[in-house]
C-alpha cells in the first residue's frame, strides 16, 4: 500500500505551481507520544512532511497556510532576505518522499524564520515547536531548549495580541503550561494548567486531559 499521494500547491509568493508529498492518513501511525504530546512514529514519520516548501524560491509554510495566506507588503523584502540566506545556507533541498532527520529540520528552520519575520505568531509558535522536537530526535538538546523557548514567546505572544478560537485555544493553553514546565518556570506553568482544566473542565480533549496530569505533578 503506498504511503504517499501528491497535491497541487501554487506558491503565492513566486507563482510558482507544483506537486508535493502528502502522507495518506492510513499510513500514519503514532507508536507513542512524549509528554508534550510529541508523536513518535512507526513507518513513515509524517512530521517530515507537515510543511510545504516551493521548490523555487523555498517559501515554507504549514499547509493550511501554503498558497493561501497573505504575506504583507511590508513584509516581502524580509521574507525573500530569508529565502535566499536559506538558498545559501542550504542548498538544494530534498522535498521528495524519501526524507531524512536533516532534511525536516532544514523545512522547519526556514518555516520558522518565515513566520518569525512575517510577524505571525500562532504559525512561528507551532513551527519552533516541531522544530524543537526535531532536534529532540537527533539528541542536539542545547538547541531543543534554544527552539522550546521561541516557541513558548510566540504562544505567549499569540495568545496576548491574536484571536485565539474556542477550537485552538485548549491547544494554546496546553503548550504555554507545558513549555513553561519543560523549561523550569513552575509557577508559570501552574497558572496555564489551571487556566486550561478551569475553562474547559468536562471537555473531552487530550490537551485537557495532559494538562490535568501536569497540573498535578507540578503541584506536587
Amino acid at each position: 500500500m503506498p504511503s504517499f499521494w501528491y497535491k497541487e500547491f501554487v506558491c503565492q509568493l513566486c507563482g510558482n505551481d507544483f506537486s508535493y508529498p502528502r502522507v495518506f492518513s492510513d499510513a500514519i501511525i503514532v507508536e507513542s507520544r512524549d509528554e508534550d504530546l510529541k508523536p513518535n512514529f512507526k513507518g513513515v514519520n509524517a512530521l517530515y512532511y507537515q510543511v510545504i516548501s516551493c521548490p523555487k524560491c523555498y517559501l515554507t509554510l504549514f499547509e493550511r497556510d501554503f498558497g493561501t495566506l497573505e504575506i504583507p507588503e511590508d513584509k516581502l523584502d524580509k521574507v525573500k532576505k530569508v529565502l535566499e540566506n536559506a538558498k545559501k545556507e542550504f542548498g538544494s533541498l530534498n522535498l521528495g518522499e524519501e526524507r531524512s532527520l536533516d532534511d525536516a529540520i532544514k523545512l522547519f528552520s526556514i518555516a520558522a524564520a518565515v513566520y518569525t519575520v512575517m510577524e505571525h505568531s500562532r504559525g512561528a509558535a507551532e513551527a519552533y515547536l516541531k522544530l524543537a522536537w526535531l532536534y529532540r530526535e537527533k539528541g542536539l538538546e542545547k538547541e531543543e531548549k534554544i527552539a522550546l523557548a521561541k516557541s513558548l514567546k510566540f504562544f505567549e505572544k499569540h495568545f496576548k495580541e491574536e484571536i485565539t478560537s474556542e477550537k485552538e485555544e485548549p491547544m494554546i493553553l496546553f503548550y504555554l503550561g507545558e513549555l513553561n514546565k519543560l523549561l523550569g518556570n513552575r509557577k508559570e506553568a501552574v497558572k496555564w494548567f489551571s487556566m486550561l482544566v478551569n475553562k474547559y473542565r468536562g471537555v473531552p480533549s487530550p490537551y485537557i486531559k495532559a494538562a490535568q496530569e501536569r497540573w498535578q505533578e507540578v503541584r506536587d
